[in-house]
């Protein structure tokens, strides 16, 4: 008999799910995390900010100010904006900041603008209709203030730069090179220019790719020195469930709040894999990064942490819906862009060893995938013929391990002993 199993697949598009149907001769093991209930209402973010980590509320920092800046994720992460957007509106109103004196800027770093109706799904219609809400541009409009630290050259939105009051929100994920997502990291690369932005990848690069991943390293320390630099006056953290929807939300001082969103979300991704299991392939979902092809990579944050769950000589398959296409990344993933590389040259792939590269995505060509992948990777935008092809690398019959979503972090756990 064929076994089934629906995960989430398409960010920000409908119907937000799809089910993948593996035929009897497959063995299956599914990895799902704890789905935390969607935060419903005003009342959750209205208690984060009104009481928040390390820092004072709102209406204490707006004091006295005339103008705020809002820098906010763009959709290729999953963070839901309009509830949460509508309380701080609300508080910095109370706090003497008129909506027209506010702005919210989309930290879209090298990314693609963001138009309107990705601002309807991002911020809601009432948001949008109420305040100036404007896509960042590396290129222009920046204020250089010198380097960090670690010699990173730091250019920033002028606009953010010149606000009386300047307050971040932005979703806390698993990120394979900065650790998590969240707090400054929206600052940079968010709203930095395109040399602080190459400054800041190259350093992560040399940092070795994964290496990051759910930690505090060098990378995210830069990161907080230039945001220092810059200033950052008030950082909300919002963490997703399995689904991409708002679960938990933290508010307050830029990193304080964020190691406490990070506390939260370290016990929430984590996933129990049995210490000896092994499997023929791996399946590992990019969603909720799953809008363009350019993200999926991020799927593999899991393979990463545990690569011995997938057989030496096994698959390692990543699903992505990459609803819009390839994508667009202007430091890394186009042609001629400043560090741009195939994935097939990068050392991403010293950590598959023997293994082969699988990909599933019905909404990307061969073109596509190649632009960004090893020339001998295993596509196929149906989901069945990819199980066939696999099956000629795997054997007839494959075990299988399948992964829910890119923000899960497996924890390895001993079996236990049976008696004598």
């Amino acid at each position: 008999m064929s076994s089934q199993y629906t995960i989430p697949f398409g960010s920000w598009y409908e119907p937000g799910k799809i089910t993948l149907e593996f035929p009897e001769n497959w063995d299956v093991t599914m990895y799902a995390m704890d789905n935390a209930p969607e935060l419903i209402g005003k009342e959750p973010y209205e208690h984060a900010i009104d009481n928040p980590i390390g820092c004072e509320p709102i209406k204490e920092l707006a004091r006295g100010k005339e103008t705020a800046a809002i820098v906010i994720d763009d959709t290729s992460r999953s963070t839901r904006m309009h509830e949460v957007l509508g309380v701080l509106l609300d508080r910095l109103n109370a706090a003497g900041i008129p909506d027209g004196n506010i702005t919210v800027i989309s930290a879209l770093g090298a990314h693609r603008p963001m138009m309107r109706q990705d601002f309807i799904k991002k911020v809601g219609l009432d948001v949008l209709n109420r305040v100036d809400v404007v896509n960042h541009v590396p290129w222009y409009n920046l204020e250089s203030l010198g380097e960090s630290k670690l010699g990173t050259p730091i250019q920033v939105n002028k606009t953010y730069h010149d606000a009386d009051l300047k307050i971040s929100v932005g979703g806390v994920i698993p990120h394979p090179l900065a650790g998590y997502g969240g707090g400054a990291k929206i600052i940079l690369p968010g709203i930095c220019g395109m040399g602080t932005l190459e400054s800041n990848h190259s350093l992560a690069m040399k940092a070795g790719i994964g290496i990051g991943l759910g930690r505090i390293t060098d990378v995210r320390n830069d990161i907080e020195d230039v945001a220092t630099r810059i200033g950052l006056d008030f950082s909300i953290n919002i963490i997703p469930n399995a689904w991409g929807k708002n679960a938990a939300v933290f508010a307050g001082h830029y990193i304080d709040a964020h190691r406490k969103a990070i506390e939260f979300s370290e016990r929430y991704f984590r996933t129990d894999v049995k210490k000896k299991a092994r499997y023929d392939v791996g399946f590992f979902n990019a969603f909720p990064e799953d809008t363009e092809l350019n993200q999926c990579v991020k799927a593999l944050n899991i393979f990463l942490l545990n690569q011995l769950m997938v057989e030496r000589k096994g698959v390692v398959v990543i699903l992505t819906a990459s609803s819009e296409g390839r994508g667009y990344h202007a430091l890394l993933a186009e042609t001629g862009a400043p560090l741009y590389t195939n994935h097939g040259e990068s050392v991403l792939w010293a950590a598959k060893g023997r293994r082969k590269v699988g990909l599933f995505s019905p909404n990307v060509t061969k073109s596509d995938v190649l632009q960004l992948f090893p020339g001998d990777i295993i596509f196929n935008r149906d989901f069945n013929a990819l199980l066939k092809d696999i099956e000629a690398v795997a054997g007839e019959n494959p075990t299988a391990c399948l992964f829910q979503n890119s923000i899960q972090m497996p924890r390895v756990i001993k079996e236990p002993k049976i008696g004598k």
